[in-house]
């Protein structure tokens, strides 16, 4: 019955969002660079590629890094090998050591960096790194994703993140997200969108015109986020078929020695408070139903 609901309200809100737009929500690989950082993206997911930054690092040397969940519990380790690269903050080359997340409880995580002897090169607390859940899938036809019993990953300064996959979103489209059983409240200023390599990708910007809209919501449900994405197209054209944009050598930069941005994994990122006043704690939220409707849109 509440999916029911919710699902209607959510196309109410769809036929009165056809009206033309103008809007210009940014685009490719023309994104300001991610601030240096020591480590890079700050959320992850099992078997995710994450890079870390030390300049204790020694080139060529393996280390061991160990992820400690310090909220769900339980630890894991990966390994990886140091390189100097460039780094996509600003350029210069720096030591990094590239490791895959491993699979643990959803929230904060402690990683550490060991040498073969044990020694400590680095640490991070779990306020550096979350560990989220797997990206969803979207599309840019008519569709609804309805997920039950979804768990959201929450950090340890209480935002939750939900990655989503638009990676077959080529076209227009606009998608309106809401959760049922997890009645959060939130405002534009509250949320943020980034990619997986730690790129700020987007901010609910009210002078874009018919960028977004926010729906309030009630006990039982969140408010609903509609988000417009513009056409990709253009986009993966250019690095198909474009010398310029060839990522061969390096994933993160162009041959060109200008940077690629990957647009096909998304982190929505939010900090908001439950309908009562209260906030959500660090870790995983409680099973919640997340639905997300896709509608095509060009502008």
């Amino acid at each position: 019955m509440r999916s029911r609901i919710v699902m209607g309200l959510m196309l109410a809100a769809l036929t009165t969002l056809s009206l033309p737009a103008t809007s210009d929500a940014g685009c490719g690989c023309d994104k300001p660079p991610p601030p240096r950082a020591a480590i890079r993206p700050f959320v992850g997911w099992a078997d995710q590629q994450i890079v870390l930054f030390n300049d204790a690092l020694q080139e060529g040397k393996k280390y061991d890094v160990r992820f400690e969940s310090t909220v769900g519990g339980g630890a894991d380790w990966s390994r990886g090998r140091a390189k100097r690269k460039r780094d996509i903050a600003d350029g210069q080359q720096r030591m990094q050591l590239r490791v895959e997340v491993p699979n643990l409880p959803l929230g904060p995580t402690r990683v550490t960096v060991y040498r073969d002897n044990g020694q400590v090169v680095m640490q991070l607390a779990d306020s550096a790194f979350t560990i989220a859940a797997e990206p969803i899938a979207l599309h840019d036809f008519r569709a609804t994703t309805n997920r039950t019993r979804y768990q959201a990953a929450i950090g340890r300064d209480g935002t939750i993140y939900i990655p989503v996959d638009v990676s077959q979103v080529d076209d227009g489209t606009r998608f309106w997200g809401t959760a049922v059983d997890l009645p959060l409240v939130f405002q534009a200023s509250n949320v943020a969108m980034y990619n997986d390599q730690g790129y700020l990708m987007q901010l609910l910007d009210s002078s874009i015109p018919n960028l977004f809209d926010i729906y309030s919501g009630d006990q039982s449900f969140s408010n609903t986020l509609a988000y417009w994405r513009h056409e990709f197209r253009t986009y993966k054209q250019q690095h198909r078929w474009e010398d310029a944009f060839d990522v061969d050598d390096d994933p993160e930069w162009h041959t060109s020695g200008t940077r690629h941005v990957n647009h096909d994994t998304i982190v929505v990122a939010i900090r908001g408070t439950l309908e009562n006043g209260g906030t959500l704690s660090p870790g995983s939220t409680q099973p919640f139903q997340l639905v997300v409707m896709s509608e095509p849109e060009e502008h």
